[in-house]
């Protein structure tokens, strides 16, 4: 008899959190599992079911409201919250489900399955991302995970930051998020709409997190009339980083893509990808970088990235927020073929520590366990 899971991963804009959940929820499926994908939003309308998957709604009321933007995401989490907290309540008091797989919002879900009374439903937590550490967080994560079955992190890295933040050992292990099937999810086409490969990429939403400031000040320091700056990706910060570009005269050279449904054909023919940000998870971009052999500069070490290119032997780590390093960076992959082909070799070679194959073993493995 297949056991039930249910799925509760509230409004997944993020591409890669929502592709990894729902590969792993088709596994779970294919292992003697039942699987609720729960949905508060329209999170999985746009899926392919397998067998054993079904969709649950808990609620259709607020299929509308907007979840992107800084406050209008906020303020719909807020009323969904309040309401999701009845309706999962209710959900996991009438079918009981063996195990309850949390990737966002795991406050609500815990004080839900505190309301149910169930007491038999295993609890699992899985945390992505890089969360930021104040008093609030530490109080509620830490009562939250205690009652956990097991909490998993998507990297090495922020496994050691919960630990640390919650004081609690045991139950908290780390699991990499997976981020592709198989090497044909990173199919690149070659129509690309410029006369030129000549470029350095950026790819990301135009957010303080992502930096992109710190990447134009850096290209502009490279003085190379021949290369440009191509950023894909929109945000609050479009017009503030519009104005930068046109203060440095960079107009004629920084190129705004906008969102891009599948950018693989740009990182595919871009010289490099410089990643900024001031902070990141295990981002799926790299991976697709590394995937189609495109060289990879971070300026962020924790949460993953420097998992990702394995602490500066898959691709370079500048320091963060430094325009001077960062420059640095990029010139040594302008002027050094070797350590380019070194560092997308050896990123190339390990990329199977993020595919589904290898992420849900070893979820099915802590699945069994508990």
């Amino acid at each position: 008899m297949s056991k039930k899971i249910a799925i509760f991963s509230p409004f997944l804009n993020p591409v890669g959190v929502k592709e990894a959940t729902f590969g792993l929820s088709k596994k779970f499926s294919e292992n003697n599992f039942s699987v609720d994908l729960l949905s508060v939003h329209k999170e999985w309308e746009d899926m392919e079911f397998a067998q054993n998957m079904n969709l649950v709604y808990l609620s259709t009321a607020f299929k509308k409201f907007p979840t992107r933007g800084y406050l209008k995401f906020r303020f719909t989490s807020l009323i969904i919250s309040l309401r999701t907290i009845i309706t999962l309540s209710k959900y996991l008091k009438k079918t009981k489900p063996e195990i309850l797989f949390v990737s966002m919002m795991p406050f609500i879900a815990w004080i839900s399955l505190k309301l149910s009374r169930n007491n038999n439903t295993k609890f699992i937590v899985s945390i992505q991302g890089y969360p930021r550490n104040n008093y609030f967080r530490r109080f509620i994560w830490r009562k939250v995970f205690s009652s956990a079955n097991r909490v998993v992190a998507e990297s090495l890295g922020l496994m050691g930051m919960l630990k640390k933040m919650t004081g609690l050992e045991s139950n908290i292990t780390h699991i990499y998020n997976p981020h592709f099937e198989n090497q044909n999810d990173f199919n690149a086409s070659d129509d690309i709409d410029l006369e030129s490969n000549n470029y350095i990429l950026g790819l990301g939403r135009l957010t303080k997190q992502k930096n992109f400031k710190l990447l134009i000040n850096a290209f502009s320091k490279l003085k190379n009339d021949k290369l440009n700056l191509i950023i894909v990706g929109d945000g609050e910060e479009k017009n503030m980083l519009r104005r930068v570009v046109k203060d440095l005269n960079l107009s004629s050279k920084v190129i705004f893509k906008g969102e891009i449904n599948n950018p693989l054909n740009y990182i595919k023919k871009a010289k490099m990808i410089v990643i900024p940000s001031l902070w990141e998870g295990l981002p799926r971009v790299a991976v697709e970088a590394q995937a189609l052999r495109t060289p990879i500069i971070s300026s962020c070490k924790d949460g993953g990235l420097g998992e990702i290119l394995l602490n500066g032997e898959a691709g370079q780590i500048a320091k963060k927020d430094n325009i001077d390093d960062l420059v640095k960076a990029i010139k040594n992959y302008l002027n050094n073929d070797e350590l380019k082909k070194r560092h997308v070799d050896k990123g190339f070679k390990n990329i199977d520590r993020f595919s589904l194959d290898s992420s849900s073993k070893k979820y099915l493995k802590l699945l069994s366990e508990i």
